[in-house]
């Protein structure tokens, strides 16, 4: 298990911290993530969840951004990173479920994901998700922990998830 602590989570996702020249020139030896993040009026945490995808540093990232018409500062805070994402719109839709249904048809990643936009991904988790996928090229599905934070960056929970063949087993 990775553990990190108040100060590292909120370094990593205050500031940009990502390589701008790996972002913009993609490296096509490593399988290509598209990530896509679904959001509407989310712009209080929607910044440390862009950080948090961009912040991976992955050389193989394609970013999908969809938001439901925001009318608070979300476009804003989307335009500042907005040369790191591949792709993003917003426009009236039709709930969470209609934003990543676009985002998925937009996604061109051999592994494809999202991130809802009060989310984080911890730091070096795409380079993890990409190495078991080349180690296990058989694999279907990757998921991780949950750990909950508050708006100051403190852990205030966790969710250990059982492994994926026991729930298989238990569904059969």
């Amino acid at each position: 298990m990775y553990k990190y602590n108040k100060q590292q989570i909120k370094e990593f996702v205050s500031k940009p911290l990502f390589d701008e020249k790996a972002l913009l020139n993609k490296e096509l030896s490593w399988p290509r993530i598209s990530v896509i993040t679904p959001s509407y009026n989310q712009g209080r945490f929607l910044e440390k969840t862009i950080l948090s995808v961009l912040n991976q540093n992955y050389p193989n990232l394609e970013y999908i951004i969809i938001d439901g018409g925001s009318t608070d500062e979300s476009i804003n805070i989307i335009k500042k990173y907005e040369n790191y994402i591949d792709y993003w719109v917003s426009e009236k839709d039709r709930g969470q479920a209609d934003a990543l249904n676009k985002g998925f048809k937009k996604a061109t990643g051999d592994i494809i994901g999202w991130q809802n936009s009060d989310d984080i991904y911890l730091p070096s988790v795409f380079l993890k998700i990409a190495e078991l996928f080349k180690q296990n090229p058989k694999i279907d599905i990757i998921y991780g922990n949950r750990f909950d934070i508050d708006e100051d960056n403190n852990i205030i929970g966790e969710s250990i998830f059982t492994k994926f063949s026991r729930i298989i087993s238990f569904l059969v």
